[in-house]
């Protein structure tokens, strides 16, 4: 986790989206809740890396897909590889656990789905500016249900835990992040793996350097 973007220093954050209208949106959002004192817009992953470096950003936030499918994850990986690599939320509109997986193999620190409201977006940006890592999947409905094109087969609970083994959450640290019982996670847990089909927590991160 980069720690560039520290609480108490001024804050510069480079939003990367191929949509004027959206980009726009968010660099506002993020200047007026005052978790980044200073925004520069991107919409392909050249320009965005070239702002990163003229801007000295902190952070960065980018879709999944800029100009072609893929190119928002090889932008994180290239940010990554700056002598001074800022931090980087992915703030995307997939939901599939392989793009999510990709982008942790990439070097994301975070993971934010466009459903999210947006104090949940201002949330996220604080928590990782603090040094912890945000992996947040689609949001749900009034009273839980689910929205349509969720992950196949996960209920709300079991997307809450997928994120946080994206992560690298431990099972105490996901008991401690969501308040349930250590044997509630190891179930939860379980039954994540086996509906992504694969066996550990181990063979989930080498299927995100496949995806990468």
């Amino acid at each position: 986790m980069n720690t560039n973007c520290s609480l108490s220093q001024h804050r510069v954050i480079v939003v990367a989206d191929p949509f004027p209208v959206p980009r726009t949106a968010v660099a506002s959002l993020l200047r007026h809740s005052g978790v980044a004192d200073a925004t520069g817009e991107a919409d392909s992953r050249e320009s965005a890396l070239e702002t990163v470096r003229r801007l000295g950003a902190d952070m960065l936030v980018t879709d999944v897909d800029l100009v072609e499918p893929g190119d928002g994850v090889q932008l994180a990986r290239q940010a990554k590889r700056l002598a001074r690599p800022p931090t980087v939320l992915m703030f995307a509109g997939a939901d599939d656990p392989a793009v999510v997986a990709a982008c942790l193999a990439a070097g994301a620190d975070g993971f934010v789905h466009r459903s999210a409201m947006p104090e949940r977006l201002v949330h996220a940006v604080e928590t990782l500016a603090a040094g912890r890592p945000v992996w947040h999947l689609r949001e749900h409905g009034p009273g839980g249900t689910r929205a349509p094109s969720a992950i196949s087969g996960m209920t709300a609970r079991e997307q809450q835990i997928l994120g946080l083994l994206l992560g690298r959450y431990s099972n105490d640290e996901i008991a401690a992040e969501l308040h349930l019982a250590r044997q509630t996670v190891k179930n939860h847990v379980s039954n994540v793996l086996h509906k992504l089909g694969v066996a550990n927590r181990r063979e989930l991160l080498a299927q995100t350097r496949a995806a990468s």
